[in-house]
């Protein structure tokens, strides 16, 4: 598997998501694999650790709105458009997608589920999950974090 690429990669967050905490290998992997993916999704504070690959320049993102201040001040020097009222955000490109907290997660993969398939496939999905749909700007707690 060494030399293969991968199309689709997520990276899941937690409260010791930061670029600084995480096993040096995986920043490593993310910068060679990232370039060519396809496709990134990050959840919840993923994005964290994806800011330390330095593919986050220059690109719009959120994360999770309990850490949302941390990352910013950690990530001040990075050229990273930090979107604070948002359940997911999206790139023009299409590759990198990141979302803010856990089931903001879910919201982000109902949208790349449409991006892909399809709008009916993905409402078949979510309503099999019983998973109501939540657009890109709603996002209830950026208010309760006093972000928005």
């Amino acid at each position: 598997m060494s030399g293969a690429q991968f199309d689709i990669i997520m990276i899941p967050g937690g409260p010791t998501a930061s670029y600084k905490l995480v096993d040096p290998s995986l920043i490593e992997f993310l910068k060679k694999q990232g370039p060519n993916a396809k496709h990134i999704l990050t959840i919840c504070t993923g994005s964290w650790i994806l800011a330390g690959t330095g593919l986050l320049n220059g690109k719009r993102a959120t994360t999770n709105k309990s850490y949302y201040n941390r990352v910013v001040e950690d990530t001040k020097d990075m050229n990273i458009q930090w979107v604070p009222k948002a359940r997911w955000v999206v790139n023009d490109d299409k590759q990198i997608w990141t979302s803010s907290g856990v089931t903001a997660g879910q919201d982000l993969g109902g949208a790349f589920l449409e991006f892909l398939a399809g709008k009916e496939l993905a409402d078949i999905f979510r309503n099999m999950l019983e998973l109501s749909r939540k657009d890109e700007e709603d996002d209830e707690f950026a208010a309760v974090y006093g972000l928005a």
